[in-house]
């Protein structure tokens, strides 16, 4: 029972809408109606509020005003009495004044020129006073009645406060003597406790603060803790002499009335709290809450006994009508034929699936949705299936009117006269193209990159597999193709450069290669060709040559153009499952041969790679044993730079010296790349730049002028954020001035548009270090470039000094480099200069400094100090010095 009627309020909640939404509605509007009655209540109310509190304010400034008057006139009597009787009289009568003024604590009278206490009214009060209001008299002779500052103390000279923390108010009156000059000042010290009883009343009942203030702003009575806004209540006085304004005091707010006297310097505020003032309005509010929470209660109870009445009457309808509409609503596409196959029904689900609307399809036959794909025989099959009475259900592939095809799975269930022969055929067809595709998406992302979309590792061994099995292995060959500086974009550039990159390498591959290859990608920016052609090994070098041509075409990204490379490694020879994966660390293993002769270039696989690739994993296991104990082995070797014209020393080139535990040297050209291609460049790049800086700071401590000396920077360390930060922290940590410091970079590093390697760029000329560009003339710079960067020194690579008396056209390059960077106002220097024909040819184009082992070979720091002491540099040509 309980579960029936929990169905029933489950479907009328389903089916009734509008009943609920006219009950919503009637909710709405009440309850819009009772926030407008609150919303005017609660403004009723701060009106009320403000008027009653003017009121207020109106007679306290009037209050207070009479008692400041009476005040004032008592001071006048004392004062007009004062000079007519005898000084020793003049105590009694003040203190007679005092005992008829309830609003006063005391009163004295002072000497005007010093002010000391003549006569008071208060036995204890001697000494000297001195007051604002006493100076103001004397600035001001005709000043009367001056209302000064609250002052600590219950009296004059007390400098104790009451337990109330009240204080007095010294009201000063000068008095003048027979001839008109004021010889004395009357001091009257008003009861703030008079004033407090006045406002206790409104303050206790109102919950709000009576305060008088001056002109001046500053306070006179009234609570010392509200927090009052002087500065907007003395720029509403200013504008109009009374008003009331609302403002948020410690986060209450508060409406502040104000009157200023017109007669005295006063003003006097009420700060009353909103909060209070709202209290009643808050119990309003509250009872007419309850009573829309009551007749909501109802309008919803009412609503629902009606709903549940309507949707009573629509079950009632039957159940043929709800399984009308259940069919004709169904997402599945649904028809209905006749035992000849003619349709007799579509639901709406058939038109939006086939594109065919019921008219169009009226009495034809299902045909109409073949797409050609199955047999007559397999139709043939399934209307014997449905015509013997059973059920059918299969996927079929139809045809879409506008004429795509499209995968359905289809059950086709018979529906019996009453002599339980198939009278009719109910189809229901579900589109499963979507699955299907994405069926077939999965199956070819298993095999191929989603990047490139060429077949991956896993193909490449399934087809090597395959053609085992169907012995098509006799003679195959295996390229290893590794991209060059594919690392130093994807860093510098980013990811997206990277990818781009490799989509470019893919589809040269594809243009390029005979459709019998097999072009995989392994992963990263390594690639695979495979070719089972038995091709003969000048074949096979052929087809690495266009390998080489094709990826070596220009790669254009954001506006760019950047010449890649690639190095290829070949393995041929007879393969099979169990043995592919040699052959491809075979290749894999010519590859890096290739790498190692200079990259764009191709290597066949011989035993001695082996050899090397156990060379290269050994170097780098002592690489990092050797960096992870503070760079055990290594060494800074200093070659020294002359002057061109002079042969003085300019500075030196400090080069990185490895040597192992055993006592082999390493030369740089063999694990320098090794880590840049490991990414040990990164740690091994922090130590070399430490090392150089805790040099220079030993040497400058040691006054030993050494120059400008230089450092190859890595492009991965500039693509780092931090680089020239870290320069700059080791600059400060050792003291070393920017220009004894020359920053080395690649030309090719100025190719790359890369904003971490640009701003690592301006950070370090800013902070003074000096910028050379090397190895100029290898690389693809622009004068853009050239320019943009501003260097102060053109290295020009050995591979041009070398040919200087041998080629024309190297000393036509020199001759050109030097000019030019003469033109952008950047000094040469030239490396590997080792003959005095060299040196003449140099020095005859002005090349500003010379480095080669004409002068001096790499020397370890001891060597090269003597070789600077040697060098005996004048003290005025000494600019090393820290």
């Amino acid at each position: 029972m309980l579960d029936n009627f929990l169905q029933l309020l489950s479907s009328s909640v389903k089916h009734q809408r509008r009943v609920f939404f006219v009950a919503g509605v009637l909710l709405l509007g009440f309850w819009l109606l009772l926030q407008q009655n609150l919303r005017h209540g609660a403004a009723r109310t701060l009106n009320e509020q403000e008027s009653s509190n003017m009121l207020l304010v109106h007679a306290l400034e009037d209050s207070v005003t009479r008692a400041f008057q009476s005040v004032n006139s008592s001071m006048h009597a004392l004062a007009e009495s004062l000079p007519q009787i005898a000084p020793e009289e003049v105590p009694e009568l003040l203190k007679t004044q005092l005992r008829t003024s309830p609003q006063l604590r005391s009163f004295e009278l002072i000497q005007a020129d010093s002010g000391e206490v003549v006569a008071s009214a208060n036995a204890n009060a001697i000494g000297k006073l001195d007051y604002a209001c006493i100076a103001q008299i004397r600035n001001e002779p005709l000043s009367e009645f001056i209302i000064g500052k609250p002052k600590p103390g219950r009296y004059p000279n007390d400098r104790f406060a009451t337990r109330s923390g009240l204080a007095h108010i010294p009201v000063c009156l000068p008095v003048q003597d027979a001839q008109g000059q004021v010889r004395q000042i009357l001091i009257a010290s008003a009861n703030p406790q008079y004033f407090d009883n006045l406002f206790r009343s409104i303050s206790e009942t109102l919950t709000a603060a009576v305060q008088v203030y001056r002109y001046d702003g500053a306070l006179l009575l009234g609570e010392r803790t509200l927090k009052a806004p002087i500065q907007a209540l003395m720029t509403q006085v200013l504008q109009r002499g009374w008003g009331s304004f609302r403002y948020s005091i410690d986060e209450q707010n508060y409406l502040i009335s104000y009157r200023s006297t017109s007669l005295l310097p006063l003003i006097t505020v009420m700060a009353a709290s909103e909060q209070a003032a709202l209290s009643s309005w808050y119990q309003d509010k509250r009872l007419m809450q309850l009573v829309f929470a009551v007749v909501s209660a109802l309008i919803l109870l009412m609503a629902l006994v009606v709903a549940l009445l309507l949707e009573k009457k629509r079950q009632d309808q039957g159940d043929i009508h709800l399984l009308s509409t259940a069919i004709r609503s169904t997402a599945n596409a649904i028809f209905i034929t006749n035992r000849d196959g003619e349709i007799h029904w579509v639901n709406r689900a058939f038109s939006q699936l086939t594109g065919y609307s019921f008219d169009e399809v009226r009495g034809k036959n299902p045909k109409i949705l073949n797409a050609g794909v199955h047999s007559p025989a397999f139709f043939a099959d399934l209307w014997q299936m449905i015509l013997s009475g059973e059920s059918w259900r299969g996927e079929l592939v139809n045809r879409h009117k506008d004429g795509r095809r499209m995968t359905v799975e289809q059950t086709v269930t018979p529906i019996f006269d009453p002599q339980g022969k198939p009278e009719h055929f109910i189809a229901v067809h579900e589109d499963v193209t979507a699955r299907k595709n994405a069926e077939q998406k999965a199956l070819f992302l298993a095999d191929h990159d989603p990047l490139t979309s060429l077949p991956n590792r896993r193909y490449f061994e399934q087809q090597l597999q395959k053609m085992d099995l169907e012995h098509k292995l006799d003679q195959v060959s295996i390229f290893f193709i590794d991209l060059d500086r594919f690392k130093e974009i994807n860093d510098t550039l980013g990811h997206e450069a990277g990818d781009a990159l490799l989509i470019h390498a893919a589809s040269q591959l594809r243009q390029t290669l005979p459709a019998m290859c097999l072009i995989v990608r392994l992963g990263g920016d390594e690639f695979a060709v495979l070719s089972d052609q038995g091709d003969s090994e000048a074949v096979t070098a052929q087809l690495a040559e266009k390998i080489l041509h094709a990826l070596a075409q220009p790669f254009c990204y954001a506006e760019g153009s950047y010449s890649i490379t690639c190095s290829v490694g070949i393995a041929m020879g007879r393969c099979s499952a169990r043995n592919a994966s040699m052959m491809l660390r075979q290749a894999d293993l010519a590859m890096y041969r290739a790498k190692h002769d200079g990259r764009n270039t191709y290597r066949f696989f011989d035993d001695k790679m082996d050899r090397e690739m156990s060379r290269r994993v050994h170097l780098q296991q002592q690489l990092d044993l050797s960096l992870s104990r503070g760079g055990e082995g290594l060494s800074l070797y200093f070659q020294p730079q002359v002057c061109g014209d002079s042969g003085e020393l300019y500075g030196a080139e400090a080069l990185l010296r490895w040597c192992l535990p055993d006592g082999e040297q390493v030369s740089p050209a063999e694990f320098i790349p090794l880590a840049e291609d490991t990414g040990q460049i990164l740690e091994l790049g922090s130590w070399l730049t430490e090392n150089l800086f805790r040099t220079l700071a030993r040497w400058n401590r040691e006054q030993l002028y050494f120059g400008v000396l230089s450092v190859n920077i890595s492009a991965l360390q500039l693509a780092r954020d931090n680089l020239a930060e870290q320069m700059q922290t080791l600059q400060s940590r050792f003291s070393v001035p920017g220009h004894q410091v020359c920053i080395e970079i690649t030309e090719t590093t100025l190719m790359v548009d890369s904003a971490p390697v640009a701003d690592n760029l301006k950070q370090l000329k800013q902070a003074g270090f000096v910028l050379s560009i090397d190895d100029f003339g290898t690389g693809y710079s622009s004068m853009s470039y050239l320019r943009a960067l501003q260097a102060n020194h053109l290295k020009i690579d050995r591979s041009f000094i070398i040919g200087i008396g041998k080629y024309d056209s190297d000393e036509h390059i020199v001759r050109a480099t030097i000019a030019l960077a003469h033109s952008l106002g950047m000094e040469t220097v030239a490396e590997g200069v080792d003959s005095p024909e060299q040196l003449a040819f140099l020095q005859q184009l002005g090349c500003d400094y010379i480095q080669g082992y004409l002068f001096a070979r790499p020397l370890p720091a001891p060597d090269f100090e003597r070789y600077v002491k040697a060098s005996r540099v004048t003290e005025k040509e000494e600019p090393g010095y820290a």
